[in-house]
């Protein structure tokens, strides 16, 4: 027979969630605050982009993916208030200059013929970036006190995943000749070097650091 004077046991033998996570509250709403000023800054240039690339199936995926980040950016908003009792918008902010000096960089091609550039930085820099940031916050936060959080980060990984996909086709599509290539190349490794320095999309610690990764695995 059970005693009736033990503690219950806080989760059923079957439930092997932990209740703390890697993120305090004040520290998610930091990091969340960075997500949703991306994913609007993400919105604003792809936006933007839209009447200026001449190509027809460009032209239509950026209109579509534009309107994922506005979604993003609109399921980041509303988990603010939650998280912090304060105005969502204060949160909403990059987490250091050098991301903003990235940003701007990859927003710098207008030209028609600079598409291949445009691509570039959004698909091979800034969405593996975001995949990357979100895929950790999603490994390591609680399952228990951030359910909402994993609950938002899953709809939005799947839109990144397909969006990365859709952009890594197009730009195959379009680099057609050595010359391009080298583009690419260069533009890539431009814009990852000034990604570097933010150090990602949430600043240093975006996919962790070595204390961090002690601490999860401790």
């Amino acid at each position: 027979m059970a005693d009736p004077d033990k503690p219950r046991a806080a989760f059923a033998p079957w439930d092997r969630r932990e209740l703390p996570g890697l993120f305090g509250v004040e520290e998610s709403a930091k990091r969340i605050g960075h997500y949703k000023w991306i994913e609007m800054r993400l919105f604003e240039v792809l936006g933007g982009w839209v009447a200026t690339v001449p190509e027809l199936d460009v032209k239509l995926r950026l209109g579509t993916h534009c309107y994922h980040h506005a979604w993003h950016a609109e399921l980041w908003h509303k988990r603010l208030p939650e998280l912090r009792e304060m105005n969502p918008d204060r949160l909403t902010v990059p987490p250091n200059d050098e991301l903003v000096a990235f940003v701007d960089a990859m927003s710098e091609p207008e030209a028609p013929g600079e598409t291949i550039e445009k691509l570039v930085g959004v698909y091979r820099v800034l969405i593996p970036a975001k995949i990357a940031a979100y895929t950790f916050h999603l490994n390591n936060t609680s399952t228990i006190t951030d359910a909402p959080t994993i609950r938002s980060l899953r709809f939005i990984l799947q839109d990144e995943f397909e969006d990365w996909r859709d952009g890594e086709m197009l730009l195959q599509s379009l680099i057609e000749t050595p010359a391009e290539v080298e583009r690419a190349a260069a533009h890539q490794a431009r814009l990852q070097t000034l990604l570097l320095s933010a150090g990602g999309i949430a600043g240093p610690g975006s996919i962790g650091s070595v204390e961090s990764t002690e601490e999860v695995t401790s």
